[in-house]
C-alpha cells in the first residue's frame, strides 16, 4: 500500500514539474524577443530545477525506507 501511495505521489510531482517547465516555455513565447528581462532559456530551466532537486534530496531517505520496508 505504501509503495502505491509513493508511486501516486511521484506521478503528481512529475506532472507538476512538467507543468512548471511548460509554464516557463509559454511565458517565454508570450513575451516575445523584445522583453528586456529575458535571459537564457537554459538558465531559466536550470533555476526551475533547483527547488525540485532540493525536494528530491530531502525525500530520498524516506523513499528508500518505504521501498525497503514494502
Amino acid at each position: 500500500m505504501r509503495v502505491i501511495a509513493l508511486e501516486v505521489l511521484a506521478t503528481v510531482a512529475a506532472l507538476t514539474f512538467l507543468g512548471t517547465l511548460v509554464a516557463i516555455a509559454v511565458h517565454r513565447s508570450a513575451n516575445g524577443p523584445q522583453d528586456p528581462w529575458r535571459g537564457s532559456a537554459l538558465a531559466e530551466y536550470l533555476w526551475a530545477m533547483v527547488p525540485w532537486l532540493m525536494v528530491a534530496a530531502c525525500v530520498l531517505p524516506s523513499v528508500r525506507r518505504i521501498v525497503a520496508s514494502g
